[in-house]
């Protein structure tokens, strides 16, 4: 017999999804039993846990694996091409000391050539400033070809209504 519905539960919690304040206790009781018998599992251990990073145990190179990450992931967004690998980041990394960050003096990897793609030859680090002042064309930023919300025809502007409004 198939069951294609919905959970039973679904959308109830506390007492409408059966968790007496008994039901609760006995969970309880057994999770703590199971979390003593199992001291090496991750579901017990609170914080960070540097010994199952992919970076190590090093929390500065554990942040930019997570700045490389989301670069890679919004320029999949925009439909830009990514041949960036993490080990080539790394390299650049060690190339320019300094802070990351979105401070205006903070170091961010920008591409000298905004109409191709993100490749290593293609990337450089500036100060977050100096990128943001980079001459473009006319009166407007360089925008990257991708699937933005112009693209997509949704036009918005601050405030939520539109031009004519």
């Amino acid at each position: 017999m198939a069951n294609n519905g919905p959970p039973w539960n679904k959308g109830k919690t506390g007492e409408d999804a059966g968790w007496t304040p008994e039901r609760r206790r006995k969970a309880s009781i057994y999770k703590t039993a199971w979390l003593k018998a199992n001291p090496d599992s991750p579901l017990g251990q609170k914080g960070p846990r540097p010994n199952i990073w992919s970076t190590g145990p090093d929390p500065h190179i554990h942040k930019h694996r997570y700045r490389f990450l989301k670069a890679r992931a919004q320029a999949k967004y925009w439909s830009q091409e990514w041949t960036i690998l993490w080990e080539d980041f790394l390299d650049l990394l060690k190339t320019a000391p300094g802070e990351w960050s979105r401070d205006k003096n903070a170091l961010n990897i920008t591409r000298i050539d905004t109409t191709k793609g993100w490749h290593i030859w293609n990337v450089r680090l500036m100060r977050r400033l100096d990128a943001m002042r980079r001459p473009n064309k006319g009166k407007h930023r360089i925008q990257p070809m991708g699937r933005g919300s112009k693209a997509k025809g949704i036009e918005w502007r601050k405030g939520g209504h539109k031009k004519d409004e």
